[in-house]
């Protein structure tokens, strides 16, 4: 008889979308605000957009194939009680939820691995709670160590990034959401499951950025038919027809970008996907072989309007006019753009704020997404900010909470010009038809 192994994914109680996949697998609490239409789009996305990290559903996949039996929770059953693993996947933004239940499970003398980002560079706060910590990808670390016996035993256990992506078998989504016709639905009314092409990013903002803590700098990239055989898979198993892919940037590779464009168009999928990216990557050529394959909707970061806060960050991004220009020209194909807005940078005024704010209307993207600043744990920056941080518990880290001394507005301010930012971009007449049209062409 298998052994049994219990992934479990816990998350407190909120009335916004919870996700661990998000913010390089640290995760965000989508907390927009709390006047009508940020409650209304708290509401729509909790509803509408839910699935585990990615590194979760290659490790169910590769647990299975190794003939244990595999089960996946965001909640401990009282039937739960007799696995022989316990498998916590780790975040910042449900960790003191997370280290309880570890606790309790140590109580019951279970044996418990931590998985995840945040518990890789935390690793000495889910040792101590009672779990072995898995530091760097767990789905390796299992597909390596098929016998969990010992190493359950150790307190920390180290993977490197030297592994091929090809060498893991396609993520169980089917079995982890349970039912298929249910699964997220971002876009119009498209069916989506989230796919990987690459992991690692070389770029110099790990200063503040997550990515690198697990994934490391260096690109790895699977093959592109192994790419686009998944696709297929979904698509003809469960009629999936729109993918999400979760790279940290997607395209960084110009020619593995277009080796795959031209697969996709050669087997005539008619699929659509979503990546995240960044503009200056993106060029006519470039945008055209996406369109051609499918791509439906992208995700950049515009972050500040103003160039002077984004230099004392050590941000980096095109131009304002670079910035439009390309904008347009993905929408002039009906290619859906997100921009992305950071508010509450250290050096934020309530004028730069608003310039953000005017600026996001101004570009009138079909989606655009505020957040706040916030010093994460393990990154270079949070060492800089350590005795600034205000809030007591981890869980705070949402980015949607100032978390740190700022020194021109309290959490309240933040709150209230984020708040406004969601109320005011997504109430316009101009926003309004142009959402619709481009949901009625999707």
């Amino acid at each position: 008889m298998s052994k049994k192994i219990l992934i479990l994914d816990p998350q407190k109680e909120v009335n916004y979308r919870i996700s661990k996949d998000t913010s390089g697998g640290y995760g965000t609490g989508n907390d927009f605000g709390y006047s009508l239409i940020p409650k209304i789009l708290k509401n729509l996305l909790k509803k509408y957009s839910d699935w585990p990290p990615v590194h979760v559903a290659y490790t169910h996949s590769v647990l299975k194939s190794l003939n244990y039996f595999v089960k996946y929770s965001k909640k401990l059953d009282e039937m739960d009680n007799d696995f022989d693993f316990y498998i916590v996947v780790s975040s910042i933004v449900c960790c003191e939820t997370e280290l309880e239940l570890i606790k309790n499970l140590k109580k019951k003398d279970k044996k418990i691995f931590a998985i995840g980002p945040f518990a890789t560079s935390m690793s000495s706060l889910y040792a101590k709670a009672g779990a072995t910590v898995i530091l760097g990808e767990p789905e390796f670390f299992f597909l390596k160590n098929p016998d969990l016996s010992e190493e359950c035993k150790k307190e920390k256990v180290n993977i490197s990034h030297n592994f091929s992506l090809d060498d893991l078998p396609f993520p169980s989504w089917d079995e982890i959401t349970g039912d298929m016709s249910k699964i997220n639905k971002l876009f119009g009314n498209y069916k989506s499951v989230p796919i990987l092409a690459t992991r690692g990013c070389p770029y110099s903002c790990s200063r503040y950025c997550v990515y690198p803590l697990q994934q490391g700098k260096k690109v790895r990239q699977r093959n592109i038919k192994n790419i686009v055989e998944e696709m297929e898979y979904w698509n003809s198993k469960f009629n999936i027809s729109m993918f999400i892919f979760r790279d940290p940037v997607f395209s960084i590779n110009r020619k593995h970008t277009i080796e795959f464009c031209n697969e996709l168009i050669k087997r005539n999928l008619k699929i659509k996907f979503m990546i995240e990216t960044h503009l200056r990557i993106l060029d006519s050529e470039l945008i055209k072989i996406l369109k051609q394959a499918g791509l439906k909707g992208v995700k950049v970061g515009v972050e500040s309007a103003v160039s002077d806060v984004l230099k004392q960050e050590s941000r980096f991004t095109v131009t304002q006019d670079e910035q439009l220009k390309k904008i347009r020209e993905l929408e002039k194909l009906n290619i859906q753009v997100s921009a992305m807005y950071i508010i509450g940078f250290p050096s934020d005024t309530k004028e730069t704020i608003q310039n953000t704010i005017n600026y996001a209307k101004h570009l009138n993207t079909s989606y655009a997404q505020f957040s706040v600043w916030t010093p994460y744990p393990g990154t270079p920056v949070f060492e800089e900010y350590k005795d600034k941080i205000i809030v007591k518990n981890y869980e705070n880290f949402n980015q949607y909470e100032l978390v740190y001394s700022h020194l021109k507005f309290n959490q309240s301010e933040i709150k209230k010009f984020l708040n406004d930012a969601y109320s005011k971009y997504y109430s316009r007449f101009l926003w309004l038809t142009k959402f619709i049209r481009g949901y009625l062409i999707a």
